[in-house]
């Protein structure tokens, strides 16, 4: 039975499987873990296409739209290679890409059409863009009742924030990540990576495969309304605790920790940083390894709270010492001996890292004139599946007219339609 619905598309297994409860494929096991998922994709820059990637390499068939002649901005986006950008290819593996004006009628009818084929739609428009449009959830759960929708904005369709537009780094203003990164007495910074968009991806995926369990089960679709704004606000929950039980408000602290003494960058006498940390019962052993005075093995200095009522001196002792050995030196032993700590290391480091290599988190694939790029892979591992590049990075519009087809559009209307704009 699994080999037989491995290749029955979604929308024929209710006539060609009597007695099989629809959706059941979801939960009985097929190759791939969305394998018969259709979904159409209408975002663009970073934190839609980051989801939809997630979807499309566990599985899934993934329909990005784009706008014809332009597509995604990101497409001409750093770094460029042969007018590849690589900002584009980093979000957009493993889809399909089709072109429709979606300003003309007849472009919404062909949205119509395919999404009949589909069980999930996502977008990141502004709010209200959609229902202009003619493609909100409303619009299309018409034509695909079990339809799963999931919209992507700044804040949200509520609130009254939700018509304001947001980019990540507005939203590390906004929920206060940026007064909380930098070093102490500096000024605030943002987060080097776009935390706002992948954090709502994240959300966003997740949402979309619970909401693929539930319609297994009750044949129902869904809409589903995640906000950058909320997904960064959701994550700080060990930090809202300190304005939640001591009414503080937290600062920068640069590399340390909020609540741990040690935890943070030191410089070594290589002039390289180390990060290293320690529990109750690390911290004995780090004071043999430092050398440091009797008196930090005893009482304040042996709990957490003590040291960190003690912090200054404390992180004052430990640098002095570290300055005796390079960095590479120190992490060796503390290693040898159980104590976390690593160097603080470069992005280019990582990538060659034996770690980064064997944790398999380096993945190829052949990219048209580029011949073997490489990209970063999604870090879950399965027993039985795997998230794999199941095609290349697509080029503008290559698959409009497979898709066109597929629903009954011959060449020659394929034809008019671009000629007309439309496609």
């Amino acid at each position: 039975m699994a080999y037989i619905l491995h290749y029955i598309k979604t929308r024929q297994i209710n006539k060609m499987v009597p007695g099989l409860k629809k959706y059941d494929f979801l939960i009985k096991g097929v190759g791939d873990m969305f394998e018969n998922i259709r979904v159409l994709d209408f975002t663009r820059v970073f934190s839609g296409p980051f989801c939809t990637q997630m979807l499309a390499e566990l599985g899934a068939e993934v329909i990005k739209v784009e706008v014809p002649k332009k597509g995604d901005e990101t497409r001409g986006w750093y770094p460029l290679k042969q007018d590849w950008s690589g900002y584009f290819m980093a979000l957009n593996r493993s889809k399909k890409s089709i072109t429709l004006n979606l300003k003309e009628e007849r472009a919404i009818t062909i949205v119509k059409e395919v999404v009949k084929t589909c069980d999930v739609v996502v977008e990141n428009f502004a709010p209200g863009v959609a229902k202009r449009l003619g493609i909100s959830y409303e619009d299309l759960k018409e034509v695909n009742p079990d339809l799963i929708y999931l919209s992507l904005s700044a804040y949200g369709q509520s609130g009254p924030n939700s018509k304001l537009k947001g980019y990540d780094p507005i939203i590390q203003a906004d929920t206060g990540v940026m007064s909380l990164t930098g070093e102490k007495g500096g000024s605030p910074v943002k987060t080097a990576f776009p935390i706002a968009d992948i954090s709502s991806s994240l959300y966003g995926a997740f949402a979309i495969a619970a909401a693929l369990y539930k319609r297994s089960i009750t044949n129902e679709g869904e809409y589903i309304d995640i906000a950058l704004y909320d997904s960064v606000v959701s994550l700080m929950g060990i930090i809202a605790a300190i304005p939640f039980f001591k009414n503080e408000v937290p600062q920068r602290m640069g590399s340390e920790h909020p609540h741990r003494v040690p935890s943070r960058n030191y410089l070594t006498g290589d002039g390289s940083y180390i990060h290293v940390i320690s529990n109750e019962s690390q911290w004995f052993i780090l004071c043999d390894l430092l050398n440091l005075d009797e008196k930090y093995r005893r009482k304040p200095y042996t709990t957490d709270l003590g040291r960190l009522e003690n912090r200054e001196e404390v992180d004052n002792q430990i640098q002095n010492a570290l300055l005796n050995k390079s960095g590479k030196d120190w992490v060796a032993l503390f290693k040898d001996y159980g104590v976390p700590c690593s160097l603080v290391n470069n992005l280019d480091q990582v990538l060659k890292s034996e770690q980064t290599k064997s944790r398999e988190l380096l993945i190829s694939w052949t990219q048209d004139n580029l011949g073997e790029v490489t990209g970063l892979n999604f870090p879950y591992k399965f027993l039985h599946s795997q998230s794999k590049v199941t095609r290349p990075v697509p080029k503008l519009g290559e698959h409009t007219n497979e898709i066109l087809k597929e629903i009954g559009y011959t060449s020659s209307q394929i034809t008019n339609l671009r000629n007309e704009g439309i496609i």
